[in-house]
Order: structure tokens, then C-alpha cells, then sequence
């Protein structure tokens, strides 16, 4: 058999599959607006060499999350290894938004793009709506995936992206707190803490109230929840990017106010907006009870060596740090 025999062959439709999904765990290797513009149309089922390039694909997606987050921790070790890993586990809804991605001309009109449903899904799954999203940042296509039931649906694609949606996010932020969900959140750590403070940055040039407002109520009520799930799991460490996107504007004293709200607008919504503004400095303040807690842990108590990395975690914003958010929380209320 000659080399080019050997080659894997696909049809034009499923080579624009293929791309779709590598796109997503490497978008640094393509255009990424280019390729979701592409209008094409696809076969109902693809064969068994596209299917088997698709899964190679999808093996990719646990080091695309590696490389995200290369820094060793205090105690020297990476996300791989301080991590119990496990297979990502993907369900027909991978292959759904793979098609979806694929078929759909993100340069149209929204009436012409076909709604994306949610589908009960798995860890791996979710990974993929993430990675869909961090890859279209920047282009139209980010806030027509933000409107589809099937981003909505995602605690993952709300921890990453809180601030392209509005309303209540899932209630299934547990999930995300244990087994590889739990190694995904560690591995993303970095780049939401990077996102939530670049969002905070924001804040200040924004005039509408009504945006500010939907933008806080989505952003405490994604916290509250996300929080809320690793302390009953134990596992607060997976929050440890709160402190993380905080620490730097404290330090530098960028506080999340909004500069000019609009004049004409009733005071109620404009004292609403200044107070939503808060949202990373309320969570700040759940990590100060936290840490609270933590100073209280004996040390012939099970928990005392956990306590203490949970302790050197917070010292980058210290008493200093949660002073100064009370302040500034003070500040946003007294300024309405």
C-alpha cells in the first residue's frame, strides 16, 4: 500500500468538521472569524474516518486545559499533578454544537441561525462550550453563542462568561466542584481570574444602569452560587481565582466605579447600578469569612494542613485587601 493510500480520507463537508473541533482546542491555528463565517452545508452522518479524526480532536482538549495553567503551585506541583485525572466525558451534545459550530454562518443575521438546544450533557461536554466561546472573544459570533439555550444552560460557560448573560445561571454548581470537573475549574483558575478582573476594569466606563445592573446580578449570583458548591464539597481551593482577579486592582487601587451613570435615568436604577458594581468585592468578602474560619482550624485538626495552604492563598489580599473592598463597597452605596 502507497503512502497516500494510508491517508485518512474525508469528505470536504467532514474536513470543515475536523476543523471546527481542532479549532477549539488550538484557535491560535486559524482564522477564527474566517472559519466561523463559512457558510456550508453538511451530510445528516458522518463516516468512520471523520468520526475517528473527531475523537483524536477531542483528546486534545485535556492539554489545551494544561496549557492554560503551566505555573506550578506553592508547593511545586501542576494542575496534572495535583489533579486525579480521568477521561472528559462527552455525550451527543458534543457532536451537536461540533455541527452546530460548523453549519452556521455567524455573519448572518440572527434570524437566520438556527437555535442550539440544550441537551443533557457531560463535564466534557461543557468543556467544549467554554472553548467555543473563549475562542469566537472578540467577534459577533461570542454574543450569538451567548444567546443559544445550550451556552445558557452550561455552570461552566457561566464561571468563565458571566458577564455576556443576564437572569438566574443553572443551579448545578456542584458539579463543577468534584472529579474532572473539579481538575477543569483548577486548570482554567488562571485565565478566570485574568476575565473577571479585565470585566471589572470594565465597569468603569459603563453609563447604562440597566447594563450594570444585569451584569452584577449575574455576576453575584454566579459567585454565590459557585462558592457555595465548593464549601459544601470542601473544596474551596477551586476558588482560590477570586482572590486572584481582586488582589491586583487592590493593590492598585482600581475600584469597579462606574464613572458616569446616565443622568437622565431614575436615581433608583442608578443607586441599583453602583451597588451591583460590587459583585468581586462581595466575593472578596465571603473569602475574608473564610479565612476567618481558617485561622480558627487547630493544629491537631484534620483540616489544619489544608487551612494553612487556604491561608497563605488569601495573604495577597490580606486584612489590607478586605479593608479596602468594605471601603470601596461603602463608597459604591454612599456615592447613590
Amino acid at each position: 500500500m502507497s503512502d497516500e493510500e494510508d491517508l485518512p480520507l474525508a469528505s470536504a463537508s467532514e474536513a470543515d468538521l475536523i476543523a471546527t473541533a481542532r479549532l477549539l482546542v488550538a484557535p491560535s491555528r486559524f482564522d477564527v472569524w474566517a472559519q466561523l463565517c463559512r457558510s456550508r452545508k453538511l451530510p445528516p452522518a458522518w463516516g468512520e474516518t471523520c468520526e475517528a479524526l473527531l475523537e483524536d480532536a477531542l483528546r486534545q482538549v485535556w492539554p489545551a486545559l494544561w496549557r492554560r495553567n503551566v505555573a506550578p503551585d506553592r508547593d511545586g506541583k501542576r494542575v496534572w499533578e495535583r489533579n486525579p485525572l480521568a477521561a472528559l466525558h462527552h455525550t451527543p451534545a458534543s457532536a451537536s454544537l461540533i455541527r452546530w459550530l460548523t453549519a452556521t454562518p455567524f455573519a448572518a443575521p440572527p434570524s437566520a441561525i438556527d437555535k442550539l438546544d440544550a441537551l443533557p450533557g457531560a463535564i466534557g461536554d461543557h468543556v467544549l462550550l467554554y472553548l467555543a466561546l473563549d475562542a469566537a472573544a472578540g467577534t459577533p459570533a461570542q454574543a450569538t453563542m451567548a444567546r443559544q439555550p445550550a451556552f445558557r444552560a452550561s455552570p461552566l460557560v457561566w464561571l468563565g462568561f458571566a458577564h455576556l448573560f443576564d437572569g438566574a445561571p443553572p443551579a448545578a454548581f456542584d458539579a463543577l466542584a468534584t472529579g474532572e470537573a473539579a481538575a477543569v475549574v483548577d486548570a482554567l483558575g488562571p485565565e478566570l481570574a485574568k476575565r473577571w478582573a479585565q470585566v471589572e476594569i470594565a465597569k468603569r466606563s459603563v453609563t447604562a444602569p440597566d447594563k450594570l445592573i444585569a451584569l452584577g446580578a449575574a455576576q453575584d449570583a454566579t459567585l454565590t452560587a459557585f462558592m457555595a458548591a465548593c464549601d459544601r464539597v470542601r473544596r474551596r481551593d477551586l476558588a482560590a481565582w477570586v482572590i486572584d482577579a481582586a488582589a491586583p486592582l487592590l493593590a492598585r487601587d482600581i475600584a469597579p466605579m462606574p464613572s458616569v451613570l446616565d443622568v437622565n435615568a431614575p436615581l433608583s436604577a442608578r443607586t441599583a447600578a453602583r451597588s451591583a458594581a460590587g459583585s468581586l468585592l462581595r466575593g472578596v468578602q465571603a473569602w475574608a469569612r473564610w479565612d476567618s474560619q481558617h485561622r480558627g482550624v487547630r493544629f491537631i485538626d484534620d483540616d489544619y494542613d489544608r487551612a494553612q495552604r487556604l491561608l497563605a492563598r488569601f495573604e495577597t489580599i490580606g486584612q489590607v485587601g478586605v479593608d479596602k473592598a468594605a471601603g470601596w463597597l461603602s463608597q459604591l452605596a454612599a456615592l447613590a
